[in-house]
């Protein structure tokens, strides 16, 4: 098991049980068996981290989304700043929008979000006549652990990024850190 979790933490990524299994010499049963067992132990110890099943029997070792807004900052790249969160979370809500309609609805503040968000892969920006068109990638779903497809991500982050809002408005605004 201390290979499985040492795979998990150096990956940065979600990683297939099929790669696991290829990683530890074990089949997909036994490492499934062993995940569910790593998961289950960082559950019971209530720590920063935490084992997430994502879809198409992927998992990643991960800092829970509640922490980010206190220990962000330390995160290589930086953390998105709360306009920048708000930004994202209406690109995943509508997309594929295109950036000047998201512009003509959220300000052109929203540039620097957009370039900040593409910067750190959560959206995709592909040219569209003379904008871009804007989806989330791969990335910004496994990040938030929401599924890839389009339609459960959306009903999924109605849920889960209500809360990381929250907290982020509330770390920020205790940090007395203005919004922009």
């Amino acid at each position: 098991m201390i290979t499985l979790e040492a795979a998990l933490y150096v990956s940065g990524r979600a990683l297939t049980l099929d790669e696991l299994s290829n990683i530890i010499g074990k089949s997909q049963s036994t490492v499934q068996k062993l995940l569910d067992d790593l998961s289950f132990e960082y559950n019971q110890k209530g720590g920063a981290l935490e084992v997430v099943a994502l879809p198409k029997d992927r998992y990643v070792l991960q800092l829970k989304p509640e922490l980010t807004p206190r220990v962000g900052k330390l995160i290589p790249g930086g953390l998105l700043s709360f306009a920048s969160l708000q930004t994202l979370v209406f690109i995943a809500l509508k997309q594929p929008i295109i950036q000047s309609e998201l512009v003509a609805q959220r300000g052109t503040h929203s540039y620097d979000h957009i370039r900040d968000i593409v910067e750190k892969k959560f959206v995709d920006a592909i040219p569209e006549g003379r904008s871009k068109l804007l989806t989330t990638t791969k990335l910004f779903a496994d990040y938030f652990g929401l599924d890839s497809d389009r339609i459960k991500l959306k009903a999924q982050l109605k849920f889960k990024m209500k809360k990381i809002l929250d907290d982020q408005r509330e770390f920020e605004e205790t940090a007395g850190i203005t919004h922009g």
